[in-house]
């Protein structure tokens, strides 16, 4: 599922939160790491400049996966590409046939050839690739920990658009000796009578504790299947705005990677998983891989 992993750099110290996560999955994968920035197609000396500045970062990662301990696949490789940041980096990664394109979600600031931040975005939105975001630089303690990523939060929905990040997940945590958490979130209801009157708080408790338990049940038969993949795996409830829940849950519970669909169905008991990922992209400092849903999945 992970072959190789596209990494791109617009030079800033922000743009480079992404380098311990990017060598960690690498490193104990064995697969392909490419560098890459993008040059504006005007000289010579800019495009020697991006390059020298990707090749004293490289030699920093490839001493990463040395400390890594990585397996004898895992490389480094670096490009500057030419022309628009987001587009450049959408095609190579078709070209390359990359696995997985791994980015800060923020970047340079002030002037400068691209902010890394809204190029996240496009690419994010234009991609059909799975896609590693990270917000905050990973602490020094827990790099020397050699395990970026214990613990990884899988929100459901009940949906198969939902379940699409699942897999990747999977693969994630089987390689990087991960849990996987599995999370739903139920938003709260109000039960109308007939005639418009409130229901008893009696019915509503009897309600949402039939709620409750359909949604344990099903998390549980997910954990189920990814058990016998040799996992170990846990489940959880919320109640709540989706996106609140699922950045408060993170914080809570020590989670280090938040793995979501980019499309999820709506209706009275549904939510929609783009609204509820950007907001979780926007608003938590968690690291979110993205994984956009197969149109025959949205259909």
């Amino acid at each position: 599922m992970y072959k190789r992993i596209l990494v791109p750099l617009d030079g800033s110290n922000a743009g480079e939160f992404v380098l311990p996560y990017a060598a960690e999955i690498a490193a104990k994968i064995g697969i392909e790491l490419i560098l890459v920035s993008v040059s504006e197609p005007t000289t010579d000396a800019r495009d020697n400049l991006y390059r020298f500045y990707l090749e004293r970062i490289a030699e920093q990662v490839e001493q990463q996966l040395e400390d890594w301990g990585a397996k004898g696949e895992a490389k480094v490789r670096i490009e500057v590409l030419v022309g628009s940041p987001a587009n450049e980096i959408l095609r190579y990664a078709d070209e390359r046939n990359v696995s997985l394109i791994a980015m800060a979600s923020r970047g340079r600031t002030g002037q400068g050839p691209w902010l890394l931040g809204n190029i996240a975005s496009k690419v994010l939105r234009a991609t059909g690739k799975p896609v590693l975001l990270i917000r905050t630089p990973v602490d020094t303690a827990t790099l020397k920990q050699r395990s970026l990523v214990k613990r990884i939060l899988v929100p459901l929905d009940g949906s198969e658009v939902g379940e699409a990040a699942l897999p990747y997940a999977v693969g994630l945590a089987k390689e990087l000796g991960a849990e996987l958490v599995l999370y739903r979130v139920l938003k709260h209801i109000v039960l109308v009578a007939a005639e418009g009157a409130t229901m008893s708080s009696a019915m509503y408790e009897e309600e949402d504790k039939h709620r409750r338990a359909s949604a344990m049940a099903y998390l549980e038969g997910v954990g189920k299947g990814v058990r016998g993949k040799g996992l170990s795996t846990s489940s959880a409830l919320g109640s709540g705005a989706p996106a609140d829940q699922i950045i408060d849950y993170a914080e809570a519970n020590a989670i280090d990677l938040i793995a979501m669909s980019t499309h999820g169905r709506s209706g009275i008991t549904r939510w929609v998983f783009g609204s509820v990922t950007d907001k979780v992209l926007h608003a938590g400092n968690t690291a979110v891989l993205t994984v956009r849903a197969s149109k025959d999945t949205a259909g």
